[in-house]
């Protein structure tokens, strides 16, 4: 478990049963008037609770257990999923630290409360009531109903004047100028294109914020108690921290897109008790925001159920037909992709690191092969030719042979797919799928037509690439065809000259999915020893 919470937190078998039980014992504890706020506390969270109550009716062991119980079975759930991307090689692709150990602090404090004796009922019902364990089991609940979860309590900062956002979602780093700039999204899902505000607000606490700030017509019913937020940020409380979220959206595009954002009010109905809510949450909805009041909070079911609905799933975005590039190409020929390859001692280091790489996670079966999915491949004749030639000065006799299996380049092949999946599989220690479309269709470019068929900016990025990729990542765009490639550098080329000479916010470039890793050629010894090794290595790093 992460942090220092030493507390026992194995669930009693009857707590997952008895939860919705437990979800009404709590509410008839009367926790809905809490008043949450955002804050820089020491847990790192952004909701809390005190408004000032009635707690004299209210057992404090009762509310404690209760709590503990609750608590327990969102860290078990959460664990559950933590589990599960484990199992998945995503467990690096999932941000949670940040919610778990917010989680894990009001967990310890709850159990502090609940063990320590006093003689003053109210003050500790008070202090189990300020938790911000509500807040938490909202996102929680919110965020088992969202799909291609990346994040959970992630801050993006930005510039005042910033005239590039931060591309595919890039966290910005904070410093003097970002320090008043910046805001904490609750739930990134939808792959990074959707971010999540779940506030436990009630009426009364923006009323009450509203009346702080100023606005003329607005009077506090109560006085701020102990325990309220002094942040600067918070001068008009919801609305303000909106604004700041769709601020941080705007200086942030992912797949030239900006995220949308939605707000969740699970203590909120659509239609307020009061004019002055009404009015608040009508100008969050002018900023383009999606809310959600508490008759359509989605609650969550039970984490088991929709494990494989929260892990983001780019494939699913994908087109019918893929675009493969030349690096992709060489990942598919190489010895190194299908099955154990011997150490010699010949090989560079980056051959030997690729080696256990592949023996950590298998690159095909884990992730090109599921991308490739049925969907049918295509490549540019550029791309092809260029992986043919490096694979005839470096290539083994394996990655020769598979070569002739992936690619047509003369068109006179008479090998059905049966026939080639067959013979693949000869070559390989991994269980070639049946799925496969071999060979990858060859696809003819003329690049001049592309740039003209394309928006100004294609011309501009021409500039910048070489012939290979012209005719790669053009295609792609022009054809509307998500692109498989492992060039990182080219694709963040491709992606920061689009963003920076876009004529319009609805223009977008090419989509490009970036596999995690490469796979270079193992090739052969009197090609890899020596003073060959280097000009080995640039053959395939830099495919120009």
């Amino acid at each position: 478990m992460d942090g220092n919470v030493v507390m026992d937190t194995k669930i009693d078998p009857d707590i997952s049963r008895n939860h919705n039980s437990l979800d009404r014992k709590m509410e008839s504890l009367d926790l809905t008037d809490r008043r949450p706020f955002v804050a820089c506390s020491a847990t790192g969270s952004t909701e809390a609770s005190s408004t000032p109550e009635a707690s004299f009716e209210v057992d404090p062991e009762a509310l404690a257990l209760d709590m503990q119980q609750r608590c327990r079975l969102l860290l078990n759930e959460l664990e559950q999923f933590q589990a599960y991307l484990k199992e998945r090689n995503k467990a690096n692709n999932v941000e949670l630290r940040t919610f778990k150990g917010g989680l894990q602090a009001e967990m310890k404090l709850i159990h502090k409360l609940a063990k320590q004796e006093s003689s003053d009922n109210n003050k500790t019902v008070h202090s189990l009531k300020s938790s911000n364990f509500l807040f938490y089991n909202a996102v929680w609940n919110t965020a088992k109903s969202c799909t291609g979860i990346i994040a959970l309590s992630r801050r993006f900062y930005w510039t005042p004047g910033q005239k590039t956002p931060n591309i595919n979602g890039k966290i910005s780093k904070p410093g003097a100028k970002h320090r008043t700039c910046s805001a904490l999204v609750d739930i990134v899902c939808q792959d990074g294109l959707e971010w999540v505000k779940v506030s436990s607000n009630t009426e009364k606490r923006i009323i009450w914020d509203l009346a702080k700030a100023g606005w003329v017509g607005v009077e506090s019913s109560g006085e701020e108690s102990e325990g309220d937020s002094d942040d600067p940020d918070e001068a008009e409380g919801l609305l303000k921290q909106v604004e700041a979220l769709v601020k941080a959206s705007r200086a942030t595009r992912v797949r030239y897109r900006h995220p949308k954002v939605r707000l969740v009010l699970p203590r909120i109905s659509s239609s307020p008790q009061t004019k002055e809510v009404a009015k608040v949450l009508q100008k969050i909805r002018n900023l383009g925001v999606t809310v959600q009041t508490s008759e359509e909070w989605p609650i969550g079911p039970p984490v088991a159920t929709v494990l494989d609905s929260l892990i983001a799933d780019r494939f699913e975005t994908f087109t019918s037909v893929l675009n493969v590039d030349c690096t992709i190409l060489l990942a598919f020929a190489s010895d190194l992709s299908h099955g154990r390859v011997e150490p010699e001692d010949w090989h560079n280091q980056m051959i030997s690191r690729q080696r256990e790489m592949e023996a950590e996670e298998q690159l095909l079966p884990d992730s090109l092969w599921p991308a490739c999915g049925s969907r049918k491949l295509v490549c540019t004749r550029e791309a092809a030719v260029r992986m043919q030639e490096i694979v005839e000065v470096i290539g083994t006799t394996t990655e020769k042979k598979r070569v002739e299996l992936l690619i047509d380049l003369s068109g006179d092949s008479q090998l059905t797919l049966e026939e080639r999946l067959e013979e693949f599989q000869k070559l390989s220690d991994y269980e070639i799928p049946k799925t496969w479309l071999l060979p990858i269709e060859i696809v003819d470019v003329d690049i001049p037509v592309l740039i003209a068929d394309l928006p100004p900016i294609a011309g501009k990025l021409a500039d910048s690439l070489s012939t290979i990729n012209k005719s790669v990542f053009l295609y792609g765009w022009a054809s509307k065809t998500t692109t498989i490639s492992s060039n990182r550098s080219v694709a963040k080329e491709v992606e920061t000259t689009v963003e920076e000479n876009r004529s319009s916010e609805e223009e977008i470039g090419p989509d490009i999915w970036l596999c995690s890793t490469t796979r270079s050629l193992v090739g052969k010894e009197k090609q890899r020893r020596g003073a060959h090794d280097r000009d080995s290595c640039e053959t395939e790093s830099n495919i120009e």
